[in-house]
């Protein structure tokens, strides 16, 4: 028994001996093997003149906006527009039934006439003393009042014949033709789009650095990566007690009828001065929880004289982004070479080759200088 269990040690020490000894072997022989060069993409880190902004958000508005309503109550009789047209200051949009009205207006206008002939009799008579001043004045009196009632009923007519009070592009009509309305009731929305105004808001320690006139870009979800630029029409003249936040009013032009009211929109406020910053492709950066990096491509020279292209991972810090670029506060410098695609496959070392036929997307979005 005991030579038995000897002899099946020796069997399986042997055993498990040769496997180790063969993937030692298979380990050396794969460490002592070069890796193939790893075929990336680059760009060389470039220093830019950016304008430092104050980013934040806002909400869009017509320069002006109105519900149409009625002034007078009565029956709608007649409407004059169609939903979503573009109407001009002072077009009739609806008639509310003002039959009775105009009726009245007939007999006081009789009433008007027949008060200035009784005027004129009592002129008559006064010049001759035939009758009283006070005759006469009550006369003028009757006249001038009858005047007034015809004057106030065409008002009321004029009322019931609803006007755009300025031009621009009409909404979605809330009446019919025979609906009864009172007056507040809204009839259809009218804005001016031609221009638009954001409303954002900006924290109190920002105030002392804008100024009205100043340049501002926005961003709309609607149109992804479109600057649309205006400038800083009003600064409120308090800040709010329960955000310390002052609230400014910008201005863009809308004549195309791109942007609409209740927009939500990024704002960026540019401010006057200008900062030199190293700019690379969002694409060259790597973000993780541990921190930000990017891969540098350096030239190496080996044993035999030959040089070779390997990559140096390096943490950077990253600032603001515009369009396609970011900002790298530290960790790059220009003139330094970025890997743009390929990061995945590479570690701290590899070898590479570069090959930019095709080059990642690297446009700014910032307001021009001229703006």
């Amino acid at each position: 028994m005991i030579l038995m269990l000897f002899v099946v040690g020796i069997f399986f020490g042997g055993l498990f001996g040769w496997k180790w000894w063969s993937a030692y072997q298979a380990n050396m022989m794969m460490a002592s093997m070069a890796m193939p060069p790893i075929t990336v993409s680059t760009t060389v880190a470039a220093s830019d003149a950016w304008y430092p902004v104050i980013p934040s958000v806002g909400t869009l508005r017509a320069a002006q906006g109105v519900d149409i309503t009625a002034q007078e109550a009565g029956m709608i009789t007649e409407l004059r527009f169609e939903s979503g047209a573009v109407v001009e200051a002072g077009d009739v949009l609806a008639l509310q039934y003002a039959d009775d009205e105009r009726a009245q207006l007939a007999a006081l206008e009789a009433d008007v006439r027949l008060a200035e002939l009784n005027q004129a009799r009592s002129k008559d008579l006064l010049d001759q003393n035939l009758n009283s001043q006070f005759e006469y004045d009550t006369r003028k009196t009757d006249r001038d009042r009858t005047v007034a009632q015809a004057r106030n009923l065409r008002l009321r007519i004029a009322k019931k014949t609803i006007r755009a009070p300025f031009s621009g592009r009409i909404g979605i009509r809330q009446v019919d033709v025979g609906q009864y309305v009172e007056p507040g009731n809204p009839l259809v929305r009218l804005e001016a789009l031609d221009k638009i105004l954001v409303d954002f808001p900006i924290s109190q320690r920002s105030i002392g650095l804008v100024t009205v006139g100043q340049p501002l870009e926005i961003f709309v979800d609607a149109y992804p990566g479109v600057a649309f630029r205006g400038t800083v029409k009003a600064i409120a003249p308090n800040v709010r007690s329960n955000t310390r936040d002052v609230r400014l009013e910008g201005l863009i032009d809308n004549q195309a009828e791109q942007l609409l009211p209740g927009m939500f929109a990024e704002v960026r406020l540019q401010l006057p001065t200008k900062e030199a910053v190293v700019t690379l492709p969002q694409a060259t950066i790597t973000y993780s929880p541990y921190g930000d990096s990017v891969f540098v491509v350096t030239e190496t020279q080996g044993e035999d004289g030959g040089k070779s292209l390997t990559v140096d991972n390096r943490f950077v810090q990253t600032g603001e982004t515009r369009g396609d670029q970011v900002a790298i506060l530290s960790g790059v410098v220009r003139g330094d070479t970025v890997v743009t695609a390929g990061q995945i496959k590479l570690r701290n070392g590899a070898s590479v080759v570069i090959d930019n036929s095709v080059l990642v997307s690297n446009q700014p979005s910032s307001i021009p200088e001229n703006n």
